[in-house]
């Protein structure tokens, strides 16, 4: 299914200002809580204003109003651009049935007004598959590297002999390397101390994005909530993506309830899949002075 992916899209955004020139780690952005295009007053998830902002803060505290400046900088051309690079409206070729083209559901730099680049860099106003959406994050924290995705890895027969394995098959390269060490970055300061704190996992380190989509009709008080997450910090090995749609509660705008089942999830599973635990500053630090 298809669904507007909301601020989990944020990082893609901040990726193409940095890939492009037209953002540097060094900026900053002034958030008054809203933009002001062509006649409409677009809010950010703070309407009262986050103020002056770095490029890692706009991640962390999930800045709608800083992204529409991006968009800004970086105009339709570049922003449709880098949504094809990341594979947004196009089939993954992943190993399952009944993958259709997306492509209707995203704009052209033809056919993208002001509100619709604004918009999109937050998130709203095209849509995407969870197959996509990972597949791409997936190369945000991998220094670039996009992969066909696949359903399994290998075959074995009942001795546990390898029938067939899939061998890995990279299809691009969607940014550099020092884009996406500074995403990562970006993201585990979102879960050490920004809109993630919920769904970090003790002993772990760890990055990750939340996500909230307002639904149509706009206004209804309908939400898709989400979050995006990998681990370990250095050279990941897993990505955790949850998306609750329309939480069964009376507010459903807020990322939590997708944030604690993804940290529910990935306490169960980095044991089970033989993820690192962190290694604590006083152990890492002694054993560089010994």
């Amino acid at each position: 299914y298809t669904y507007e992916p909301g601020y989990t899209a944020k990082p893609f955004t901040v990726a193409a200002g940095l890939e492009t020139g037209k953002v540097s780690t060094g900026d900053s952005f002034y958030c008054d809580g809203y933009e002001h295009v062509v006649g409409h007053d677009i809010h950010c998830v703070n309407r009262s204003g986050h103020g002056m902002e770095t490029l890692e803060q706009t991640l962390m505290n999930s800045c709608n109003d800083a992204m529409m400046q991006i968009s800004y900088r970086l105009g339709s051309d570049i922003f449709t651009k880098y949504q094809q690079i990341f594979g947004f409206g196009q089939r993954t070729g992943i190993d399952l049935p009944g993958e259709a083209r997306t492509d209707s559901l995203i704009y052209t730099a033809y056919n993208m007004g002001p509100v619709d680049l604004a918009t999109n860099a937050f998130g709203q106003n095209f849509n995407t598959t969870m197959i996509q959406l990972a597949t791409a994050y997936c190369s945000l924290v991998n220094e670039g590297s996009l992969y066909q995705p696949h359903v399994v890895k290998r075959i074995t027969d009942e001795s546990g002999n390898t029938i067939s394995e899939v061998t890995p098959t990279l299809l691009r390269e969607t940014v550099s390397k020092s884009t996406s060490d500074a995403l990562k970055q970006y993201m585990y300061s979102t879960v050490t101390g920004g809109t993630a704190v919920t769904a970090k996992v003790d002993g772990y380190s760890m990055g990750g994005k939340t996500g909230t989509a307002q639904k149509y009709p706009r206004g209804n008080g309908k939400y898709l909530v989400s979050f995006i997450g990998y681990a370990p910090q250095e050279n990941p090995e897993v990505v955790v993506y949850v998306v609750v749609d329309e939480p069964n509660v009376a507010g459903q705008a807020s990322s939590t309830y997708a944030t604690e089942l993804a940290s529910d999830i990935m306490e169960e599973i980095f044991p089970y899949l033989g993820v690192p635990k962190a290694v604590p500053a006083d152990a890492a630090e002694g054993a560089v002075t010994n």
